[in-house]
């Protein structure tokens, strides 16, 4: 029972669930919709975190081949879970995610649809198999940052569909999605996947994802995203530290460390997110080692 739970990976609903309280602490103090509930916001929280859990299983069973060779994943590609089942536990979750969006908002909604069809479709499957595209992966997971905050800025009461300062989000996840790309070149470049790191090197996807990082830093002082800037800021040095050292190693701490940088600032406004953090962390950890023997999560820079 428990690989069907961790089958969503739900140590990455940290950054979704990162982005979506800056987009709701961000909403907040730009409120126009007087009818915006609590339950609004679980609403639209429980349905964007199904759709993501689709997205992450939808990726598993696209990269099968991958993992196994880079020795990650275990679930999917050893056989522990049957490509079918994974199938329909990721239709479940991404129909019922956009379905409890469309009953909490009508934004919320068309927001998650496509959500599911552009990471869920377009990033993974053919024709489009954008993930393993240089540029087409990283448009894909800045829009995802983008259309995650927006969802938290709708589900406070924020006003339209794309407030200019969510374009600050999509540099965030450009810039962590370029570092997180690095560890799986062996795989990748063995199944033919040409990622930016694969295409560019190891040097020239730091730089970027430190111009990109800094780019970020501006944008959210421009627009007082102070819950994004301070964190971003701090985290600059180990940019740069990773483009000096040019190892491998040192691009995942960096990656690691902006994550947790994030969580800790969003816990200084909602602390209670502490809670669901140590409880995925911990019981991660748990799952982790007894069934594979596995030392994960971790901050660890390898």
């Amino acid at each position: 029972m428990f690989d069907y739970v961790f089958l969503v990976r739900p140590t990455l609903m940290y950054p979704i669930w990162i982005y979506f309280l800056c987009g709701f602490w961000s909403g907040q103090r730009w409120p126009v919709v007087a009818h915006v509930t609590t339950l609004h916001a679980v609403m639209i929280g429980t349905g964007l975190t199904l759709v993501m859990a689709a997205v992450s299983i939808f990726n598993q069973i696209r990269d099968a081949e991958t993992d196994r060779i880079n020795r990650k994943l275990f679930l999917i590609c050893d056989g522990h879970v049957p490509v079918r089942t994974a199938y329909i536990e990721a239709l479940i979750c991404g129909l019922l995610g956009v379905a409890i969006g469309w009953m909490a908002e009508l934004r919320a909604g068309v927001m998650l649809a496509f959500a599911l069809f552009m990471a869920g479709y377009l990033y993974s499957f053919p024709p489009a198999r954008m993930k393993d595209r240089p540029i087409g992966g990283l448009l894909v997971n800045g829009f995802g940052g983008l259309i995650v905050f927006i969802l938290g800025w709708i589900s406070a009461g924020g006003a339209g569909w794309f407030p200019l300062r969510s374009l600050t989000y999509f540099g965030g996840f450009s810039a962590v999605m370029l570092n997180t790309t690095m560890p799986d070149m062996k795989g990748d470049r063995e199944t033919g996947k040409i990622t930016f790191p694969v295409k560019y090197g190891v040097r020239p996807t730091v730089i970027w994802a430190l111009i990109v990082e800094v780019i970020t830093v501006c944008a959210a002082f421009y627009f007082h995203e102070w819950i994004l800037f301070f964190p971003g800021l701090a985290m600059v040095p180990f940019f740069i530290y990773a483009l000096t050292k040019k190892h491998v190693a040192d691009v995942i701490r960096a990656t690691k460390y902006s994550v947790f940088a994030m969580a800790i600032a969003i816990c200084w406004v909602f602390p209670w997110f502490l809670i669901p953090m140590w409880l995925i962390f911990f019981g991660s950890r748990w799952y982790y080692r007894k069934r594979f023997g596995f030392d994960y999560p971790n901050l660890k820079s390898g």
